[in-house]
């Protein structure tokens, strides 16, 4: 019989694993501190700051459903080592743009990049740790992954004060490009890789010999659920509102309605990032206490409703402490709910289509991360004062789209039946 034993060595696997998927909320969130400065480098309108944004969410999006096999094929190691290295590339060449193109192709290659990291990352926690120190382990990544969002707001902004946005994105490739060289050398894909014991027996071990349901068939079961949709369409509007305005144009509404320094809106703008490292933990604890999928999903859409009412009253006279606190919920609220909507999704179909279900509902929030950031951007050349300067007045639209967007969204998460298929 095999010994089997968890190893300490895992907490390094989880570490360094945990950091690369810091450094893709890095990537993801630099636009937010550093949009004014590429908005006038490059003499982009709104939509097209916005387009910018959102070149990283469409090769994104589109590799998260064969992610999955490319992570069986290449295994954890390789492919977070080949997933920081391109966008290390990607990095460099958006630091030495000298136009809107070929900024713009340079997004599309961090995004394609870091779009396979949380996959195999989460595939290698199956290995070095047991099933019942799996959610821990996943709830650590997220948690810490977070703290990205931190480094994209007042550090980067101070760091861009003293070295410019150019010189910002060398400072990120680098920290890429170090990343992969540790993943390379420290990281295995199984403890057997490094001598040590195995955690656990494998299903196949333990007698588990179900047969897998065809892809085909599996992509049938899901996309032909009117519930995955309403799942689907949540998380689209979810994604489109957190990250256009976390991710983007909270640096310009901030620095422009309430003339702020680069540097003070980046420190405001770090309450999303608390938001997100505290978000999910608090919402696992809701949903332990609220049987319900559709009360909490709804619910945080209630809540987000609550909070763009209060931004719509109050916009552009809000005191530090308002936008502090508003930061603050908003980040928890818009990604806190995340898990809640992937389990879910999860308990709605069979329990052989987990994986299946999971890779084609991270679509939608990146999906709509692409769409709206651009759009939001739209909404504000509308206004025609971008180049003068945006006020609070011109923000207004774009907060009345996310209040309409909140409330359709709502509307899903009820309309969504948690029963499970047994097809």
């Amino acid at each position: 019989m095999p010994a089997y034993r968890t190893s300490s060595y895992r907490w390094v696997i989880l570490g360094l694993l945990s950091f690369s998927y810091l450094l893709v909320y890095v990537h993801r969130m630099c636009p937010a501190v550093l949009a004014e400065d590429i908005m006038h480098s490059f003499g982009a309108s709104g939509a097209m700051v916005g387009l910018l944004a959102s070149a990283y969410f469409y090769p994104y999006a589109l590799m998260q459903a064969p992610g999955g096999v490319i992570s069986d094929k290449l295994g954890p190691r390789r492919l977070v080592t080949i997933a920081m290295l391109v966008a290390t590339v990607g990095s460099v060449l958006f630091a030495i743009s000298g136009g809107v193109t070929s900024a713009f192709f340079s997004r599309v290659l961090v995004g394609l990049g870091v779009s396979v990291v949380l996959v195999p990352t989460y595939k290698a926690l199956t290995t070095w740790f047991p099933a019942k120190d799996y959610v821990l382990g996943t709830s650590l990544v997220i948690s810490i992954a977070g703290l990205g969002g931190f480094l994209a707001g007042s550090p980067l902004a101070w760091l861009s004060e003293i070295i410019g946005w150019r010189g910002s994105f060398w400072v990120i490739a680098g920290l890429t490009m170090a990343n992969a060289v540790l993943v390379w050398f420290l990281v295995r894909d199984k403890p057997q890789d490094f001598g040590l014991p195995q955690v656990e027996p494998t299903p196949q071990e333990q007698g588990d010999s179900e047969e897998a349901i065809p892809m085909r068939r599996a992509f049938g079961i899901i996309l032909g659920s009117r519930d995955f949709w309403m799942l689907a369409g949540w998380f689209f509007l979810n994604g489109g509102i957190l990250f256009s305005f976390a991710g983007l144009w909270a640096g310009p509404y901030y620095i422009q309605a309430y003339n702020m320094s680069k540097t003070e809106a980046g420190e405001v703008i770090n309450l999303f990032a608390f938001g997100w490292v505290f978000g999910p933990l608090i919402f696992t604890w809701v949903a332990s206490k609220v049987p319900s999928r559709r009360a909490v999903l709804g619910g945080s859409m209630v809540v987000w409703a609550v909070l763009t009412l209060w931004m719509l009253a109050r916009n552009g006279s809000m005191t530090w402490v308002e936008m502090c606190a508003w930061n603050l919920i908003f980040g928890v609220v818009g990604a806190g709910p995340a898990g809640v909507c992937f389990a879910a999704a999860k308990e709605r179909f069979p329990l052989k289509l987990a994986g299946t279900v999971t890779g084609l509902l991270y679509l939608f929030p990146m999906a709509g991360s692409a769409i709206f950031q651009p759009l939001a951007g739209a909404v504000l050349d509308s206004s025609g004062n971008l180049a003068a300067g945006l006020g609070a007045e011109d923000f207004m639209p774009l907060f009345w789209l996310y209040l309409g967007s909140i409330v359709i969204a709502g509307i899903m998460s009820y309309a969504f039946r948690p029963t499970v298929d047994n097809q």
